[in-house]
């Protein structure tokens, strides 16, 4: 019979795999790789941002990896803590990507002949009354 992968995340084990990691990465990194993976995995199909799913994943375990002596037990749970730092950098991600597809379709439009340029909105001219003097001397 197959096992079933578990898709929930104890908080207390992953705090205690976070500090075994801090200390003895070789004893801890296996565990702490599998239960990042349960999170982001969970994260990613939850919100289903409209980017790459593997780049995606990938930066988010890096940036995982990089935050990882930042976080304090002290001030929050790792559960919130990681999925802060991953939703946030998956925002981020969505939001250049799409500035990016923008950014390419805007040139293929320029190439086709479609582009037409979105102007940028004019002020209306000031009123300069205020800095002009009243006319009585």
């Amino acid at each position: 019979m197959a096992t079933k992968k578990n898709h929930y995340i104890n908080n207390k084990r992953f705090e205690k795999v976070i500090e075994g990691y801090m200390t003895d990465p070789s004893q801890y990194e296996e565990e702490l790789v599998e239960l990042l993976d349960i999170l982001i995995t969970n994260i990613l199909m939850s919100f289903k941002f409209k980017i790459d799913f593997d780049d995606a994943k990938q930066e988010c375990f890096m940036l995982s990896f990089r935050t990882l002596k930042n976080f304090k037990p002290k001030s929050g749970s790792a559960f919130n803590y990681f999925t802060t730092v991953i939703v946030n950098n998956l925002k981020l991600l969505y939001t250049k990507n799409k500035k990016y597809q923008q950014k390419l379709k805007n040139y293929r439009d320029l190439l086709t002949g479609e582009y037409t340029p979105q102007e940028i909105p004019k002020k209306p001219p000031s009123d300069d009354t205020s800095s002009s003097s009243s006319g009585t001397d």
